[in-house]
């Protein structure tokens, strides 16, 4: 029996198309189900189903609506369940919808207008693995944790280890040169335990360290995405701050260990996965923006760091139209009022972090709507005066375009970070006015800098 990717209950044909056309864009195998009575009947066809979709916008009751997810969830209890309910019904529904077994709850009008399903569906289904090095792994320990090896063929991940195992030497040079092995997302608390036991004063035991920040970045930043996207969580200002100060916590650590490394540029773009113009590329983009603020001295790098983690949740407002052009890179092939609306992407991004009364200082606010303008005033969305723009903001920008370059689909072999480098700092300098003269001045010379035997010297 197989994992089936998705599962959709629902019996509104513009509902089940919507879904379809999600599941199709990400090549998701998925099955539509037409209320929860054959759900119930037919959901034992499968060893189990990584996400259920759940129609309920036609109930005004939320007790009625939990009690369709709980019936869903008897009979998928493994399941993440993303549950669709009507737009009138109140945030308190909405919680009362939550606490029956729902897993995220999101409003009709934003199923049907926003790119939230793409994004939620996205990282729950495809994204519950994330990248290890072999090297990471130590001989002669033991794991408590499964590890999998990613088939270029089929796009299927296969089991190479299970929980017990002890990492011997034949295993760590069959796969050295494989790439990245995977582990499951739940397992991450495990391996930050396993990372943590075996650490030394190493070399190798620091860039395990490094990459282990950068993923409990990825999470936490997930998690609080997430509630964002929740609307059953509209009055959590609490627990936004909370996740907020993880995340800020995460990027001073990431900071921290990026500082003593002679390259880590390789880290962050061996250790990122994701597709272009998705919320979930953020981390990479705030950790590149991180080092070349800390070593031009370019703004507080963590403020950085955080501008950059959030100038793109706008992306989650955008129209399916608009987001499936951006997520393919066709921006090019926006019409006149998609356009409009992707350049109006970073005023989303504030107005969703100030809707949620995250903490921002007036730099990280400035920097997140800055993060798309250019000193030729042809960015956006305010198109701003050179002598007004931000130096941070410019760097954001950069590290964005970056990131763009360094991308890799999962399974596919990595980028050269030296080369995309010299690449961009070749873009840069020809594009006349884009950036402020002193700005590439700065840059230039990071992104340019000579290696003495391997080390980076530090302008």
């Amino acid at each position: 029996m197989r994992v089936l990717d998705l599962g959709v209950i629902s019996n509104n044909e513009r509902f089940r198309r919507r879904a379809e056309l999600v599941a199709r864009f990400f090549d998701f195998e998925f099955r539509l189900f037409k209320n929860d009575e054959d759900f119930f009947s037919n959901s034992g066809d499968y060893k189990g189903i990584s996400c259920v979709v759940l129609d309920c916008s036609e109930l005004t009751k939320p007790n009625e609506v939990a009690g369709q997810v709980q019936v869903a969830k008897q009979a998928a209890p493994e399941s993440y369940i993303l549950t669709v309910v009507s737009s009138k019904l109140s945030p308190e529904d909405a919680r009362i919808v939550k606490t029956s077994g729902a897993s995220l709850v999101i409003m009709e009008n934003e199923y049907f207008s926003s790119s939230k399903p793409e994004f939620i569906l996205s990282q729950v289904i495809r994204s519950t693995y994330f990248p290890i090095k072999a090297l990471d792994l130590v001989q002669g320990t033991e794991v408590s944790f499964p590890i999998f090896h990613l088939l270029s063929v089929n796009k299927r991940f296969l089991k190479i280890a299970k929980p017990g195992y002890k990492v011997g030497k034949d295993f760590l040079e069959k796969y050295a040169d494989v790439g990245d092995l995977y582990l499951q997302r739940s397992d991450l608390p495990a391996w930050v335990q396993y990372t943590n036991l075996h650490s030394t004063e190493g070399a190798e035991s620091h860039l395990r360290k490094c990459r282990l920040r950068f993923l409990q970045l990825n999470q936490s930043f997930l998690n609080l995405i997430l509630l964002i996207t929740d609307q059953s969580s509209a009055a959590s200002f609490a627990q936004g701050r909370e996740l907020f100060e993880i995340c800020e916590g995460f990027a001073a650590d990431l900071l921290d260990s990026m500082a003593d490394l002679p390259d880590p540029w390789s880290v962050i773009s061996n250790s990122a996965i994701g597709d272009f113009g998705s919320v979930e590329r953020a981390p990479a983009i705030a950790a590149y923006a991180g080092i070349l603020s800390s070593q031009a001295r370019m703004g507080n790098p963590k403020e950085v760091m955080i501008g950059a983690l959030l100038a793109d949740v706008g992306f989650l407002d955008l129209s399916p139209s608009t987001t499936e052009k951006v997520r393919q890179n066709r921006l090019n092939d926006l019409n006149a009022e998609e356009k409009m609306e992707y350049q109006k992407h970073p005023i989303y991004s504030l107005n969703q972090c100030l809707s949620r009364k995250l903490p921002l200082s007036e730099d990280i606010k400035e920097i997140i709507i800055q993060s798309h303008e250019r000193m030729d005033q042809r960015g956006f969305p305010h198109h701003v005066r050179s002598d007004k723009l931000n130096e941070a903001g410019m760097l954001v920008r950069l590290c964005w375009d970056l990131d763009m370059r360094c991308q890799v689909r999962m399974g596919e072999k990595r980028v050269d970070i030296k080369e995309v480098k010299q690449k961009l700092s070749e873009s840069a300098t020809n594009d006349t006015g884009n950036y402020s003269f002193i700005f590439l001045n700065k840059i230039l010379k990071l992104l340019n800098k000579p290696e003495n035997n391997g080390e980076v010297i530090v302008v």
